[in-house]
């Protein structure tokens, strides 16, 4: 029982349910808005009411038409075989080699001539014309390839389709020819034979040529596209074949389960939830370990995407874009605000049906609702910011709408809204704000400036009963102001914090020194150890005071840190002074109970409290004697390892010990001594 408990409670397991619960959450969410109404509807059925498509879809029958169109018009496409030419001029060449060769033989009859012509070469002539060719003389048959040869080289140069009109054209060009050369009859009726014989087809039809710019044809075709909000099926008219496919394309029938929109979704959002906790995880690890900031971001995303599917069914331009963006700034920090905003834009882009305009002003109120508040100082410029957000948006909204758009009517009105929108943020945000600070306990800059309120509570009563302990943390706080700026951390913090460091004392104010009047100290009538009881009891009382008052954690946690573990050195001393046995008294009797501090701001607290009380101190305080009380109160906190588990460097130190000794210097400066009227009088005698 108790492993399963450990099972449950621990960190792992509660990010594995928030991971869980965040993706169905936005699962759901983003499916409502793509999976849309479907139909049953049969070809040839009369439509009684029209169906408008919810996005852009591609009409693929028309598309389809459009390509064959294109692809009809490149006709066919014919290639040129260009060995035919270099294999019939070979076949001339030997034909009148193997006949001069024969012709240089005289033993060799006519007859047997014929036979071994015949078998050497391969052109076809008749009985006729081989006779003819073989009883010509060598110079005859020089002159007859002298004409042949340069002409077939020039008629086989041309396209000769394998048809009879293209032969035919062939033919006619080696007559042409042959009747402009100045040969005998005979060796120019041989000649036309042999060429007709060679006149042989060499331009071909191409398929795979064809095929391939066919297939590139249908490429540049743009496709057809039902645009979003298109009517696709019209009211009295008969359903089609086409009306079906884009029907059923567009998922609107009952026979299409939809099942690639589900598994695209799902991926899709866990591809963003993926993104933003990969960033939290190597950037802000801090925040990814600690349950209760990790929730917060995940339900800030839930509600962002909520509002966008909400709000987009009246307008998609009265969707808060600011809020979120804006809550995450005042809740967590401004750079996770910047980059968790940007990439929740996919998941808002999605629930819009991608709509451009929409999209550009999601990222723009992602970036300013980042930016626009790091200089918080009350709870009022949330709406000072909205409105400067609001004026940004109509701007974008109305450049723009008549970039994509001239409907002039239609693009004001989504400018107006899109400014209501921002009106909507501030009024969320301000509403949000308290619940989810209350919930997550989380201290933000407005709550902080709340608290520093003199007004409040606790303040009015601490100044009151303690005043000087009051005046003390005012001065404290000032100086804790000023350092945690210039070592980056939070000034606010580190100022309020101050200012209820000490609230403790309230209960017994008369035995701290800064309320105490004249000479007379009740700590002179007690032993030191009771002294040491009371003054370290002031961290004590002071927790309970501010968990009484509901003050934040941040707050308790610097009542009970500020003194760490530190020495009250003074009892300390004394009752080893006053003791008869000095070795029995003990150093842990005389410290706080701690713990040491844990961040920048209670570390600053702490050295801010030790020197501004240790100045206070000095008789006849100078420069020197500042600077030198200042650097022994640091020195001292360092060897007591008081700062140890604050994440200050040696380098913040010093840069806070500066910051002390200026603003210190301004506070406990020289003054002039104002003169009395009798002065005055002697002066003037």
């Amino acid at each position: 029982m108790d492993k399963f408990k450990y099972v449950i409670d621990s960190r792992k397991t509660k990010r594995i349910i928030t991971f869980l619960f965040t993706f169905t959450f936005i699962f759901v969410v983003l499916i409502t808005s793509l999976v849309t109404k479907k139909y049953n509807l049969k070809e040839g059925e009369i439509a009684r009411f029209n169906i408008k498509a919810p996005r852009e879809v591609k009409d693929v029958l028309k598309t389809e038409e459009k390509e064959e169109q294109a692809a009809e018009a490149v006709g066919e496409k014919y290639s040129k075989n260009l060995e035919m030419k270099k294999n019939i001029l070979e076949e001339l060449e030997s034909l009148f080699f193997y006949a001069s060769k024969q012709a240089d033989s005289d033993s060799v009859g006519e007859d047997e001539k014929i036979k071994k012509l015949k078998e050497d070469t391969s052109i076809n002539l008749s009985e006729e014309d081989i006779k003819t060719f073989v009883s010509l003389n060598k110079e005859q048959m020089s002159l007859l390839k002298k004409n042949l040869i340069p002409i077939m080289d020039k008629v086989l140069n041309y396209n000769i389709e394998d048809n009879e009109e293209s032969i035919k054209k062939a033919q006619d060009t080696v007559d042409v020819k042959f009747n402009a050369a100045k040969l005998s009859k005979v060796l120019r009726e041989l000649g036309k034979s042999i060429g007709y014989s060679e006149i042989k087809p060499n331009f071909f039809y191409d398929e795979d040529k064809t095929n391939q710019l066919k297939a590139e044809a249908r490429k540049k075709v743009q496709p057809i596209m039902i645009k979003k909000g298109q009517t696709v099926v019209k009211e009295g008219e008969p359903i089609t074949a086409r009306d079906l496919i884009i029907l059923k394309d567009l998922g609107l029938l009952n026979d299409n389960n939809n099942k690639y929109i589900y598994i695209a979704a799902g991926v899709l959002v866990l591809l963003v939830m993926f993104i933003q906790w990969f960033y939290l995880r190597k950037y802000y690890r801090e925040i990814y370990y600690d349950n209760s900031k990790l929730i917060l971001i995940n339900i800030l995303t839930c509600i962002s995407v909520l509002f966008a599917r909400t709000f987009s069914t009246v307008t998609p331009f009265l969707i808060p874009l600011a809020c979120i963006p804006m809550l995450y700034t005042l809740l967590i920090d401004d750079k996770i605000s910047l980059n968790m905003s940007i990439i929740s834009c996919i998941l808002i882009s999605v629930v819009v049906k991608f709509n451009i305009e929409i999209t550009l002003l999601t990222v723009l109120n992602s970036i300013l609702g980042a930016i626009v508040l790091k200089k918080l100082q009350q709870r009022n410029d949330i709406l000072y910011a909205s409105l400067f957000i609001g004026a940004i948006n109509l701007i974008l909204t109305f450049t723009v709408g008549f970039l994509l758009s001239n409907n002039v009517f239609q693009v004001m009105k989504n400018s107006g809204y899109s400014f209501i929108a921002s009106c909507i943020s501030a009024v969320l945000t301000i509403g949000f704000l308290p619940v989810f600070e209350s919930v997550f306990d989380i201290v933000t800059t407005i709550k902080l400036l709340e608290l520093s309120n003199p007004n409040h509570p606790v303040q009015k009563k601490l100044l009151l009963e303690s005043p000087g302990t009051y005046h003390h943390s005012v001065l404290v706080a000032n100086l804790a102001e000023v350092a945690a700026e210039q070592v980056g951390g939070n000034p606010v913090l580190a100022r309020v914090s101050a200012y209820y460091h000490d609230i403790g004392k309230i209960k017994r104010p008369m035995f701290f020194k800064e309320n105490q009047i004249g000479k007379d100290n009740p700590h002179d009538k007690i032993n030191p150890n009771l002294s040491t009881l009371i003054i370290t009891s002031h961290v004590k009382d002071g927790l309970e005071i501010a968990k009484e008052y509901k003050l934040p954690k941040v707050i308790q946690d610097a009542i009970e840190q500020h003194h760490g573990t530190s020495l009250v050195k003074y009892f300390y001393i004394t009752a080893k002074n006053t003791s008869e046995k000095p070795e029995e008294v003990k150093e842990e009797d005389f410290r706080y109970a701690g713990p040491i501090p844990q961040s920048k701001e209670i570390a600053i607290l702490m050295l801010a409290d030790s020197v501004e009380a240790a100045v206070r101190s000095i008789n006849e305080p100078t420069k020197g004697k500042i600077e030198e009380m200042v650097n022994n109160i640091i020195k001292a906190r360092l060897n007591e390892y008081q700062l140890d588990n604050c994440d200050l460097t040696l380098k913040d130190i010093n840069k806070i010990r500066k910051a002390f000794l200026k603003t210190l210097s301004g506070i406990y400066h020289q003054r002039i001594e104002y003169p009395t009227e009798k002065n005055i009088k002697n002066k003037g005698d």
